[in-house]
């Protein structure tokens, strides 16, 4: 991976991408560019989002619940205009290997009441609050760890991790934080592919009471895992916000029913 860029670094790069896009894909009525030009332009582009791709920073979102050992992820740190949150992006970043135990990362972002002014594609951000997926909790050994993390822009990010340290059918676990759908290798080495629609919990004590809900102190860069044995109050408890899912873009927020458990039908309108 190369050296994580800077903001100014990022902007410029997205605003390569977007000026080839343009180029590409001209208003009706203009003429379109020629076929070795469309190529050249088609090669560009993947090649600055790649470039977007690897130098995206890889930061501490969460850690094992049972080993403390770190668990790093690209993210785009600056705002959400970034197309590492947008819901379409075509690049799956290089993760950096996490703890064995990882299954899936999960979160929610807080606005703290501004408009997403940068946000032009849509952005599957969560709920302005933490929560836990009951069904994932069930699942063997299963334990979620929450954190916090400031962006730039202001807005907190609450990443949340899940582990086991059972082998477990990716079939039966859930899309990660800011993905329509779970791509996974079945077991006959084919590509399968699934979308959850499980409730969320806000109620967050009872699962912090049963273990199977641990956290990260705000402000803690060590990533240490603590729970209801340590004795301390979970910072992530009743937090106030939005419940419902917020679907960010063309500059603006929209709130989507809350998942209810029915089959889900992700290629509706």
């Amino acid at each position: 991976m190369s050296e994580p860029f800077s903001r100014a670094e990022r902007d410029d790069l997205m605003a390569r991408v977007r000026d080839a896009e343009r180029l590409l894909y001209p208003p009706e009525g203009q003429p379109r560019p020629s076929r070795p030009e469309t190529a050249r332009l088609l090669d560009l582009t993947f090649q600055l989002l790649a470039e977007y791709a690897d130098r995206l920073p890889r930061i501490l979102l969460s850690a094992c619940p049972f080993t403390n050992a770190p668990l790093k992820r690209s993210i785009d740190p600056f705002d959400l205009g970034g197309f590492w949150w947008q819901k379409d992006r075509t690049f799956t970043p290089d993760e950096p290997a996490p703890p064995p135990s990882f299954k899936l990362l999960m979160g929610a972002v807080d606005l703290r009441g501004r408009s997403p002014a940068e946000t032009t594609e849509a952005v599957l951000a969560g709920p302005d609050v933490p929560f836990v997926v009951p069904r994932l909790l069930r699942l063997p050994d299963m334990v979620a760890v929450v954190h916090r993390i400031e962006l730039e822009s202001g807005d907190v990010a609450y990443p949340i991790g899940y582990f086991s340290r059972e082998p477990i059918d990716p079939s039966f676990l859930h899309q990660h934080w800011t993905r329509p759908e779970l791509w996974f290798e079945t077991p006959e080495g084919d590509s399968g592919w699934m979308v959850a629609n499980d409730p969320w919990d806000f109620d967050l004590e009872p699962w912090i009471a049963s273990g199977r809900l641990r956290w990260i102190r705000t402000g803690d860069g060590k990533l240490a895992v603590v729970g209801a044995d340590s004795g301390e109050a979970c910072p992530y408890v009743g937090l106030q916000g939005e419940r419902r899912p917020q679907v960010l873009g063309a500059g603006r927020r929209a709130l989507e029913d809350p998942p209810n458990g029915e089959p889900p039908t992700p290629f509706e309108t």
